[in-house]
């Protein structure tokens, strides 16, 4: 054990002087600022967090808001509800166009670029990107974003002054081998709040890589200039680790989908809260969440590491120490593991392992079957009294949790809710509105009253309707 720690000691100082010439550069893209513009036009929440708001957030909405209807807007909103179109996809289509105003593909969307996000639909994404270009050319987005350049360089310097306390590069080189020529530029988003993309381009044609992992921005001084906390340290490795271990899921990506899957519908809720949702998102951030957790035991000791593993899990990565100890084999034997991705196996039987320990407590968890009105109905007739929720098996008498959710609205009368004789249908009171969008969770993490007769929680299951308009 003593020799193997010893030998990754001397890959990283080996690496450290390797590294010692590369820069980080750090930049405002007005490629990002235009298309995370457009999503909050569009009303995307996770371009429009509360922590978003800046001066410079109230100088976008003065120069952009006008074109709220533009043809792009509608588009990216028909693209977001048809396609999926959300979160890092708007952060991987900025980067994958050249600069304002021409913003050329990069790559040919019909070549399918490795790492563009593919809810964009190849060549289907020309048709937004000609609307996209009208935008930017009606609304003068060159002219704004030039305009703002000395507040860009403020931001610039700031973010640079904190990633250069970072050891995270020769780390990275060591474990998974450095990146010949690639290009690392951290991006400033100033309109992500606390939304941060681990994006980038790879070219087919053997052009050196492009790491631009875009940072959010959700804490501003009083000259309405973000600030950087040591908070961001950890996030750079998080974000540069999906440069590295993305890929390599994909290439397992039919060996890994039986086991995510049955792991992301065990969390689907809590996943979906992040924006993770389906098992390839959990798998990219399981195995970046470990790495995390591995550099900073490499870089900053164990209790930065054990602060690190008890953060994932209390974000319901729960598996994500014993993945970070088994990553520490791979770190270990490199004599016996060339690569990462000769590693892999190990990695797709761990989490069969767990799928099969999920796939047991599933088993024993209460089922919801049926729910009335029906779980993401549109047309829900607002003079509705009742919900009935039927369940699998016999519910514990007297206890529910109806948990009602930050900032949304939970039609929960005042009427007590009542199972019926053979407790497996509960009739709950409610009281509607017209033209009006519930969203509320039967159980929580911290509230799990649904319980099967034998004690047995119900997983916490989200439930959303919208009732009928006037």
């Amino acid at each position: 054990m003593w020799r193997a720690s010893r030998m990754v000691w001397l890959w990283l100082s080996l690496c450290s002087l390797a590294s010692a010439a590369r820069q980080v550069e750090v930049r405002v893209d007005a490629r990002v600022e235009l298309l995370t513009t457009l999503a909050r036009l569009a009303e995307f929440r996770e371009f429009n967090m509360p922590n978003s708001a800046s001066p410079y957030a109230q100088r976008v909405a003065a120069q952009f808001s006008p074109f709220k209807e533009h043809a792009a807007v509608r588009r990216l909103k028909q693209l977001k509800a048809e396609q999926g179109v959300s979160y890092d996809a708007i952060a991987s289509f900025a980067v994958h166009v050249g600069p304002l105003p021409e913003l050329e593909e990069r790559i040919a969307f019909e070549r399918g670029p490795e790492r563009l996000d593919a809810r964009w639909g190849g060549v289907g994404a020309r048709v937004f990107l000609g609307e996209l270009r009208e935008f930017a050319r009606a609304s003068k987005a060159a002219e704004f974003f030039a305009g703002e350049r000395e507040f860009y360089a403020q931001v610039e310097q700031r973010l640079s002054q904190r990633l250069a306390q970072s050891k995270a590069l020769p780390w990275f080189d060591a474990v998974f081998g450095a990146r010949k020529g690639a290009s690392y530029t951290a991006i400033p988003g100033l309109l992500c709040g606390g939304g941060n993309y681990g994006v980038g381009v790879r070219f087919p044609d053997g052009r050196a890589e492009e790491i631009t992992p875009i940072f959010g921005c959700w804490t501003w001084d009083a000259q309405g200039l973000p600030v950087f906390g040591e908070g961001y340290l950890p996030l750079y490795i998080h974000e540069l680790c999906h440069s590295y271990t993305n890929a390599v899921v994909d290439r397992f990506a039919e060996r890994l989908a039986p086991a995510l899957s049955r792991i992301h519908a065990s969390c689907a809720a809590q996943m979906q809260r992040q924006g993770y949702g389906n098992w390839k998102t959990v798998a990219y951030e399981s195995l970046v969440r470990a790495s995390v957790v591995r550099c900073r035991l490499a870089t900053e000791g164990q209790a930065a590491a054990n602060e690190q593993a008890a953060e994932e899990v209390k974000e319901h990565f729960t598996w994500v120490p014993d993945l970070a100890r088994l990553l520490g084999e791979f770190e270990s034997d490199r004599a016996r593991y060339a690569s990462f991705e000769a590693f892999m196996p190990r990695v797709v039987t761990f989490f069969e392992e767990r799928a099969a320990s999920v796939a047991a407590v599933d088993e024993s968890r209460p089922k919801v079957l049926s729910i009335e009105p029906r779980n993401g109905a549109l047309d829900v007739d607002p003079g509705l009294k009742r919900l009935v929720i039927t369940f699998d098996r016999q519910m514990r008498d007297q206890s529910w949790s109806i948990v009602k959710l930050k900032g949304e609205r939970c039609p929960l009368g005042k009427a007590t809710p009542a199972y019926d004789a053979a407790r497996r249908v509960l009739e709950v009171a409610i009281e509607l509105e017209p033209g009006t969008s519930y969203r509320f969770m039967l159980n929580s993490e911290g509230m799990d009253g649904f319980r099967s007769a034998e004690g047995v929680p119900l997983a916490p299951f989200e439930v959303a309707f919208t009732t009928r308009a006037p």
